[in-house]
């Protein structure tokens, strides 16, 4: 008797291929439409119900014929978006990583809630494979451990994500405070900051606040990353 296949596996394991395609069913169509509706949420939440009614099917049931489960669609959403990120050949591994950064940047911001969805699958589908693929060969010329190649990819993509969690929870929070706008939020905080102001119990903190225009030159996502491949750089060039 084969045992009872565990919940939540990856839809790349050992689901069975998806039935054929129907003139408003198929996996492509399944998945298209789940990442149209995660696109259009300020929270990238979604339902198998709202995918259903986007595909005009009548029982959200017959979409896990497409696509095993929801952690499946997970999967095969996160795929999706995997495949919008690129490596170039190898030949230089800093311009490759600055490359696959950018590029994760750029699809993240299209897709904010990827970074959250990234992180509660394994990368193990043919794009996150691809991407991988071509990312330890780019690194591949440092003669590093396995343990310091993974270690230099995760440091950009994790620098990504990151900024790409922090980009969803603002979207999130600005649609829940109807705040949408930085003039806005800088009014709704402007009393509130008058009274810390007063106390004196963050003098630091104030001092820079009162500094002329302080956010006006914000550091971007790429000059982080830049701070980021020269620190391994440093590292790179000590080995």
């Amino acid at each position: 008797m084969n045992a009872a296949k565990p919940p939540g596996g990856l839809v790349w394991f050992d689901e069975p291929p998806p039935p054929p395609a129907t003139e408003q069913l198929s996996r492509e169509r399944v998945v298209a439409a789940a990442i149209a509706l995660a696109d259009e949420s300020s929270s990238g939440e979604i339902t198998m119900r709202a995918i259903a009614n986007r595909l005009g099917s009548r029982s959200p049931m017959a979409l896990y014929r497409y696509v095993g489960s929801k952690d499946g669609l997970t999967d095969l959403m996160v795929d999706e978006i995997y495949g919008e990120i690129t490596v170039p050949p190898p030949g230089d591994w800093r311009a490759c990583l600055r490359e696959m950064g950018l590029s994760a940047w750029a699809a993240v911001q299209r897709h904010p809630w990827f970074a959250r969805l990234a992180f509660s699958r394994p990368p193990l589908g043919p794009n996150a494979l691809r991407l991988y693929d071509s990312a330890f060969a780019a690194v591949e010329e440092l003669g590093l451990p396995a343990a310091a190649r993974v270690g230099f990819i995760n440091t950009v993509l994790g620098q990504v994500f990151g900024s790409g969690l922090a980009l969803l929870e603002e979207l999130a929070m600005r649609q829940r405070t109807g705040l949408t706008s930085d003039a806005e939020l800088a009014e709704a905080a402007q009393p509130y900051l008058e009274r810390i102001a007063a106390d004196g119990e963050y003098p630091h903190y104030i001092r820079w606040l009162n500094e002329p225009d302080p956010m006006a030159e914000v550091v971007t996502f790429e000059q982080q990353l830049e701070w980021q491949l020269d620190g391994l750089q440093r590292l790179a060039e000590a080995r």
